[in-house]
């Protein structure tokens, strides 16, 4: 019987639209990527982490700060259009025959949503290990509520409510969140099935802050927060 673990991976691409070269770009004198791997390693019950890159200049940073880099991805899984379940297959599939064991699950952390609190990373793959669910995913309340507030345009370039509801109170309606990028934690069978949002899927709803970098401005903001965070 091979091993059973809990992976971690954290993917990385070389090309990115909103910022070039995004994972490599320094906040406070660390590559971006280095915040996700170095908190990474500390989170309980989570046995090995990867990273997974095109890159070979993103790989010799991802093993400086402590991460393992067992195969450089094909270019054909780094393209703007490659899915994420397509990359954590590959992953999934290639550590099992590098390592030799077994991959019960996988841990996805994006390092462009770099801001965890290790309290809640923890209890998420605690809910996963106990209850054995297709996914768990990182969730926070959101802002505007589709069945209220939200409108799409319509065939005859109307506005109308994205969500149909009969609704007067903004409070009436249906709770709704946010997917965050923060934490995916898949089982093996949901990544062979490709499925992104599966049947038993547990919503984890995080209360700690937490940041989506896609600009210049969000790379400001996330160096602002760390340097509140190192003065309090």
């Amino acid at each position: 019987m091979k091993e059973k673990i809990l992976l971690g991976v954290i993917p990385a691409r070389s090309g990115s639209k909103g910022i070039k070269n995004k994972n490599m770009k320094k906040v406070m004198g660390q590559p971006l990527i280095a915040y996700t791997i170095t908190d990474a390693l500390t989170y309980r019950n989570i046995d090995k982490v990867i990273v997974t890159t095109d890159s070979k200049d993103i790989a010799q940073t991802a093993k400086k700060y402590g991460a393992d880099v067992p195969f450089i991805r094909p270019k054909y899984l780094a393209a703007d259009n490659t899915s994420m379940l397509a990359v954590l297959k590959h992953a999934l599939i290639k550590c099992e025959k590098i390592y030799a064991v077994k991959i019960s699950g996988i841990v996805l952390l994006d390092p462009t949503s770099p801001m965890r609190s290790k309290k809640e990373m923890e209890d998420m793959v605690e809910v996963f290990l106990k209850e054995s669910p297709d996914l768990v995913l990182a969730v926070s309340p959101a802002r505007k509520n589709p069945y209220f507030n939200m409108v799409k345009i319509n065939t005859d370039n109307y506005a109308q409510l994205a969500l149909k509801g009969h609704y007067i109170r903004r409070q009436d309606a249906p709770e709704i969140y946010d997917i965050t990028n923060n934490c995916w934690i898949f089982s093996r069978s949901a990544i062979l099935r490709g499925s992104r949002i599966p049947k038993k899927t547990i919503p984890y709803e995080i209360k700690s802050s937490y940041i989506d970098i896609d600009s210049e401005e969000d790379l400001k903001l996330f160096e602002c927060l760390l340097k509140t965070r190192a003065g309090s």
